[in-house]
């Protein structure tokens, strides 16, 4: 049963897609050291978080069907905060997972319970977003595939577990517009942002979930 909640937090959410099977000490390797300055496809991004402290988008996530069927959509919201908060939200389905430096929480209203991930999960959890907020470099190498199209190719050394590809589409500001990867399970996911708006932090108060009413709480392993 664990396993199954696994995978259907990587295929729901796809906070954990880009590094669904890192270790922990891949992920245990430097995870919330200095922003650096970016490759092409974050470096606008990485900028404008560390000049205002935190950065939210409306996102709209599709996941095509391996099997041939119709892809999934779900339209949510993503925020931000260096060195190590993310969050998304999807209000249709009341589905929603928060990490930070010390720990996080997934609320899965289909189950009726919050899972709350240790420190080691959730720096494991937030491996893409880790991406967006300190640039990539340190794991990616990129190329260029277009005016607006950068492809991200994990390095050797970059640590197990990572996607082989992200393909990230900029904006005219330069900022992520799409974000396109596999998602280990045969099904291409792919992450489109809008809205781009940046203010102060909130802090790891805006980045904790709490259980709604009769809602059981389970330790992820």
């Amino acid at each position: 049963m664990r396993g199954v909640q696994a995978r259907r937090a990587h295929r729901g959410l796809g906070i954990l897609a880009a590094l669904a099977l890192a270790t922990s000490a891949s992920a245990a390797a430097a995870p919330y050291g200095p922003a650096s300055r970016g490759l092409d496809a974050t470096r606008v991004l990485v900028a404008r978080l560390a000049a205002r402290g935190r950065g939210e988008a409306a996102v709209t996530l599709t996941r095509t069907d391996p099997l041939g069927g119709p892809p999934q959509v779900e339209q949510g919201r993503l925020a931000l905060e260096p060195p190590a908060r993310a969050r998304l939200d999807f209000p249709a389905s009341g589905e929603r997972v928060a990490v930070r430096a010390g720990g996080g929480e997934w609320i899965q209203p289909a189950a009726h319970q919050l899972v709350r991930l240790t420190r080691a999960r959730s720096e494991t959890a937030a491996g893409l977003w880790q991406v967006l907020l300190r640039g990539g470099e340190e794991r990616f190498r990129e190329r260029s595939s277009g005016a607006r199209r950068r492809v991200l190719e994990a390095k050797p050394e970059g640590g197990e577990g990572l996607p082989d590809r992200i393909t990230v589409d900029l904006d005219p500001q330069g900022l992520p517009a799409a974000l396109e990867l596999d998602d280990g399970s045969g099904s291409t996911v792919r992450y489109q942002f809008r809205g781009w708006r940046f203010s102060g932090p909130q802090g790891d108060r805006a980045f904790t979930l709490v259980p709604p009413r009769g809602y059981a709480v389970i330790d992820m392993p």
